[in-house]
């Protein structure tokens, strides 16, 4: 967006000669800092307590972050604004005014004390309002798998080795996103902490919030069925915190009220453009419950809140109630996306003269396309490699790990493999639900440790609960192998189970000769445990060769490098937190991820140093050495990273 460029055409608007006018008069008549901008920060309108305080072009873009706002007022109508001179606060806002061909920006900054307390105070209150009711969800969520975990005393050890992985995952999102909640505080207190827009994975946004929500759903006997159309992972650049606020919401309301079941769907359409680019997406977020539907009255509250107007019944002499606080964060969300929201009862049928048997709520927004970024010699490498074995095989993968899934499905495509990814049990079963999909599936490969839905249960419903249940092979993966959850694979139908780390050869080995296996006689047998073969070391070293060298085959050295330095950034950062924070309550679930990674790149001194570590806490022992001991491991393996590279 640029000041100088008109959103529609280039030809003068002449009727806007009035409104300019009377926007004139309302500035010169302002006691306050009043001015009208582009959104380049060019001056076009102000007031002479504005030029006293010197607001110019450069003014509003050094002591302003002026595009960010200008961004947010254009998506929002308005945005909060505030400006320190010495020792006094002007607070005020910015408001988006369309003037024809071109867009203008009207800052107005309040000079007297009580007048910006005033509006610190609005501004506050409503922020705390959002961050008060944003923090239930996750709270939840921990006290509804901490409740099945006590239930479950009497289960299997496997059974609990799930549950406390389960609670493990659950609080390390939930944690993340109370963080997210607190750092929208620190955004909306003060211009200097405002978050700029970020390019992020909206579609792993949404599997993220539905592990905040299994847990609930889970307890109230509540199914939930993902569905992404398309079927990829979507990068989009944007404020990820209204985003994740606006997910939240729209599901935790149906989650809480939506009877036995809750469809949710993400649909991505890139948005038509003057230009011929397609840099702008239409994203859709649509969730169908079986609640009963919701009363009229309700409906009003809803659209109300949204700022939307809408014939449901009702009176000017009989006005809705005051919305909720859920509704007040849900329309805070959906004007600073710039969106809109749709809701539709549900009828027996799709019959529309039916009884009501729920709701549809659907929120659509705009959003920019983000770009991920990609190694480029990872990518020229895959172009050119000779590992095709699986070509033609059709592959689920179902792992909740962002990291863990991009790592097994680029080593699954380089061999050829054609890979629908999947982040949760739900969301696999959509799939499987999908014809396009289901005649082109050879075989389904599966992490153990899931949200909402194990592993285990997962394979169970996929034999069972499906129109068409699955037939095919299912393989596990998972960190430990014992005979208790081979045992529990095999009652849940899953052939084969293969330890973390797997090594690429080994996996590609293992998918042919099930798949071989099946065709030749779809034999049951019970799944034996395979464990991902490694060379013996008799002493640490920096990298494991083995590992090393199968990266390095599959990536090509950018590729390879790149992982393994997030690897070993992932482990600083736990050094970092142990050194400045001391042992927290997070620290047991960052050591383990830690120690996934560094485990899955080869980073062998690194992962023993973190292992020992994790055994120290587990054990109540100081963790002294262990810290010295990592701190070593990291040096040397950063400086093996810089021989390799």
């Amino acid at each position: 967006m640029t000041s100088d460029t008109p959103r529609s055409s280039s030809k003068p608007v002449f009727g806007m000669r009035p409104v300019i006018q009377t926007i004139a008069r309302m500035i010169a008549t302002d006691r306050r800092a009043s001015l009208l901008a582009s959104d380049s920060g060019k001056v076009l309108l102000a007031n002479p307590p504005a030029q006293r305080l010197g607001l110019n072009q450069a003014a509003l873009r050094e002591k302003f972050d002026w595009p960010t706002l200008c961004t947010q007022a254009y998506r929002a109508g308005s945005t909060a604004a505030s400006l320190s001179l010495g020792t006094m606060e002007l607070e005020g806002e910015v408001v988006h005014i369309s003037l024809g061909a071109r867009d203008g920006y009207l800052l107005r900054l309040a000079e007297n004390d009580h007048e910006a307390s005033w509006l610190r105070n609005r501004s506050r209150s409503a922020t705390l309002l959002r961050v008060a009711h944003d923090l239930r969800t996750p709270i939840q969520s921990l006290v509804a798998t901490a409740e099945k975990m006590i239930e479950t005393e009497h289960a299997t050890e496997a059974e609990r080795k799930q549950d406390r992985d389960q609670l493990r995952h659950s609080s390390e999102v939930a944690l993340d996103h109370i963080s997210n909640v607190l750092g929208v505080i620190r955004g909306d207190q003060s211009l200097a902490g405002i978050r700029p827009d970020e390019t992020f994975n909206i579609t792993e946004e949404l599997r993220s919030m539905l592990v905040v929500i299994g847990p609930i759903a889970r307890q109230r006997g509540l199914e939930l069925k993902l569905r992404l159309d398309p079927h990829e992972d979507i990068w989009v650049h944007g404020p990820v915190q209204f985003v994740r606020a606006l997910f939240q919401n729209v599901i935790d309301n149906a989650a809480k009220h939506g009877g036995t079941e809750v469809e949710i769907s993400l649909t991505c359409r890139a948005l038509p453009s003057t230009d011929g680019t397609d840099d702008s997406l239409r994203i859709s977020l649509t969730v169908k419950d079986l609640g009963g539907g919701l009363p009229e009255d309700q409906k009003a509250r809803l659209f109300k809140a949204v700022g939307q107007t809408r014939s449901l019944g009702g009176s000017a002499a009989n006005p809705p109630d005051r919305p909720s606080a859920g509704l007040n964060v849900l329309a805070h969300a959906l004007r600073q996306l710039g969106g809109k929201l749709d809701l539709e009862d549900r009828h027996v049928r799709d019959d529309p003269d039916g009884a009501v048997t729920g709701t549809m709520i659907e929120v659509t927004f705009p959003m920019l396309r983000g770009k991920r970024e990609i190694p480029p010699e990872a990518s020229a490498h895959q172009a050119g490699t000779e590992y095709r074995e699986l070509s033609g095989i059709g592959i689920i993968l179902v792992e909740d790990s962002p990291s863990s899934r991009d790592w097994i499905g680029q080593v699954l495509r380089i061999a050829g493999a054609r890979v629908w990814a999947a982040g949760n049990g739900a969301e696999a079963l959509s799939l499987l639900d999908c014809p396009d999909v289901r005649d082109k599936l050879n075989l389904i490969i599966t992490d153990m440790t899931l949200p909402y839905m194990t592993g285990v249960e997962f394979a169970h419903r996929a034999r069972k609960d499906i129109s068409v249940p699955w037939t095919g092979p299912i393989i596990a993966l998972t960190a430990h192998v014992g005979q208790k959850i081979v045992d529990a694979c095999h009652a849940g139908g899953i052939e084969k189970v293969l330890e973390k780390p797997v090594r690429p050869a080994i996996l590609r080995e293992v998918i042919l000769n099930v798949i071989d296996s099946n065709r030749a006689d779809g034999a049951d047998a019970a799944p034996a445990a395979l464990t991902s073969a490694s060379a013996p070391q008799e002493q640490p070293i920096p990298l494991n060769s083995y590992i090393v060298n199968d990266l390095l085959e599959q990536f090509g050295k950018s590729g390879a490098i790149s992982f393994m330095q997030r690897a070993l950034n992932e482990a600083s950062d736990v050094l970092s937190r142990l050194r400045d924070d001391g042992i927290g309550p997070d620290t047991g679930r960052m050591l383990h991820a830690a120690t996934g990674a560094c485990t899955l790149t080869g980073l062998s001194m690194v992962e023993t140093a973190l292992r020992a570590l994790e055994l120290a806490l587990e054990n109540q022992q100081s963790t002294e050495p262990g810290i010295g001991q990592l701190e070593s491991a990291i040096v040397e393996t950063k400086a093996a990273l810089e021989r390799l590279d």
